[in-house]
């Protein structure tokens, strides 16, 4: 049995094309399903380190790295049971934090000097209670307008 659609001369190179596109679609699936996600952020004096894999796992006891720009290993430790990992920071200069998370898994993540820099937000502002009467007139005026709008358009109509 022969297909008629294969004999048309755009009809093979799209099918081959298809099948390419679709095969890389699934490879590229398999291969980031094992992927690390590594975050890291600076609050006053400590750097906070979070890690999971991309279906949400939690890595659970994944060696972390920090090292300086010249790749001198400034400390090391083991994420908790969440993931997570945090410390003091040894010096105000970039930090490379690396994460292996076994079986050739691994991210790492770059925090810049001028991150350490910056000032910590003071207090929080603390949100304004009562009623936003603005907004309610604001809002009922928008109301009223809309069903003068729309009773004039039905009486046009009739």
């Amino acid at each position: 049995m022969k297909f008629i659609w294969l004999e048309h001369s755009l009809a093979k190179p799209i099918f081959y094309l298809f099948l390419v596109v679709g095969l890389w679609c699934f490879q590229a699936e398999y291969a980031g399903a094992h992927r690390v996600n590594l975050f890291a952020w600076v609050e006053g004096e400590t750097v906070y380190v979070e890690s999971k894999f991309i279906g949400g796992r939690r890595v659970k006891a994944g060696k972390i790295i920090v090292s300086d720009p010249e790749g001198t290993v400034l400390l090391e430790g083991t994420t908790d049971e969440n993931g997570e990992f945090s410390f003091k920071i040894p010096q105000k200069t970039e930090l490379r934090i690396v994460l292996q998370a076994g079986m050739g898994h691994g991210a790492q993540w770059t925090i810049a000097a001028n991150e350490f820099e910056m000032p910590t937000v003071g207090q929080k502002q603390e949100p304004k209670n009562g009623i936003p009467v603005g907004g309610i007139i604001l809002g009922l005026g928008i109301i009223f307008g809309l069903t003068v709008f729309t009773a004039y358009i039905r009486k046009r109509k009739k």
